[in-house]
């Protein structure tokens, strides 16, 4: 995580924060000590330390609902029932590629870069397209039987 640094540096600001506060403790140990000196900087470390993590924690509020709605939409996106068009698979395998890269695996998919076209090449399938002719269906035509052949047919079925 990109954010995990920041929690950290603000848990080590805490951290120095108790200390500071336990060595003041401490001290309040010694005779003849100002008790009230000591009391006004235990109150100070607090009152500093609930300043910075207030900001702190107001700042990141912001960046974490917006990562929320950003991942929530990633998650239907990926894990939806639609299925994806071109383009997101394309992103996904791409994804999924730079994962096992990363991780030092051999890749499953090799992608290729698109090739320039010439104009004379889509000059010349178009020409190609144009004269090619169609295909024939392959339904026979009914042949066309003259008029004499059609009376015997028929009068022959109402013979039988």
């Amino acid at each position: 995580m990109q954010k995990a640094h920041l929690y950290e540096a603000l848990y080590l600001v805490n951290h120095g924060i108790d200390e500071a506060v336990r060595g003041v403790q401490r001290l309040k140990k010694a005779p003849h000590a100002f008790r009230e000196v000591y009391y006004k900087s235990v109150a100070g470390l607090e009152r500093r330390r609930a300043l910075i993590n207030g900001q702190f924690m107001h700042e990141m509020s912001g960046e974490e609902k917006d990562n929320a709605a950003f991942f929530e939409e990633e998650f239907n996106r990926w894990l939806s029932d639609d299925p994806l068009d071109n383009e997101e698979i394309y992103k996904l395998v791409r994804f999924l590629e730079d994962q096992r890269k990363k991780m030092g695996e051999p890749p499953l998919v090799q992608f290729l870069k698109p090739k320039k076209q010439d104009k004379k090449n889509i000059v010349l399938k178009q020409a190609l397209k144009d004269t090619t002719p169609k295909p024939r269906s392959r339904l026979r035509k009914p042949k066309p039987r003259n008029k004499v052949a059609q009376a015997r047919v028929a009068s022959d079925a109402l013979a039988a």
